[in-house]
């Protein structure tokens, strides 16, 4: 049977107020780190969207690119803009700051995906890393409503949808790059790939 094509919507429009600087921008092994994300994804995805507040910082990925719509506001909206604009049914969302991607656990998340609304990584506290998970075009109403009543928790959509938890514990390799002094301490680890 033929796998329903696929896409990949990498969120790169947060304002990266604790890192000071652009992330998607910063260099890892020599190219931008959003560049390093894409390569590492590529092969798994028919299309990949860059979500973004400003459209001219990314056109060097020959990527389409959506802006969003409601810019500031967590990546809720953002997420909503970009299933919008999908080709497919099936999205895995990625944050544009996580500079290796272990592809196995990527492939678990989209084998779940076809039969569950949403598929998102649960630690065993209880948290979340919804920008490391699989959305169904199906949660573009949920979303809707959800933002109608002022409400841009991520975790709340899991309540209303079909929503799949994957166990997070245990996966050492997930790092987010959210501080300069992470990112510093990444690049000294020389954990990404092609170090």
């Amino acid at each position: 049977m033929t796998r329903e094509p696929l896409a990949a919507i990498i969120l790169a429009g947060g304002r990266s107020r604790r890192m000071r600087r652009e992330k998607p921008l910063l260099p890892i092994c020599g190219r931008p780190l959003i560049e390093t994300l894409v390569a590492q994804i590529r092969p798994c995805f028919e299309t990949i969207l860059v979500s973004a507040g400003a459209r001219e910082k990314f056109t060097f990925l020959g990527l389409p690119i959506v802006e969003d719509e409601s810019p500031g506001l967590g990546p809720l909206p953002a997420i909503l803009t970009a299933l919008r604009a999908s080709p497919c049914r099936g999205n895995f969302v990625v944050a544009c700051d996580i500079p290796f991607i272990d592809i196995p656990f990527l492939q678990a998340i989209l084998a779940l995906a076809p039969v569950h609304e949403i598929v998102v990584p649960r630690y065993g506290d209880g948290k979340f890393e919804p920008l490391f998970a699989a959305y169904d075009r199906a949660v573009i109403p949920a979303i809707e409503r959800q933002l109608a009543g002022n409400d841009f928790r991520i975790s709340s959509l899991f309540q209303a949808c079909r929503t799949r938890f994957v166990p997070m514990d245990g996966q050492g390799w997930f790092r987010n790059l959210n501080t300069l002094e992470e990112y510093h301490d990444y690049i000294k680890d020389k954990k990404g790939p092609g170090s």
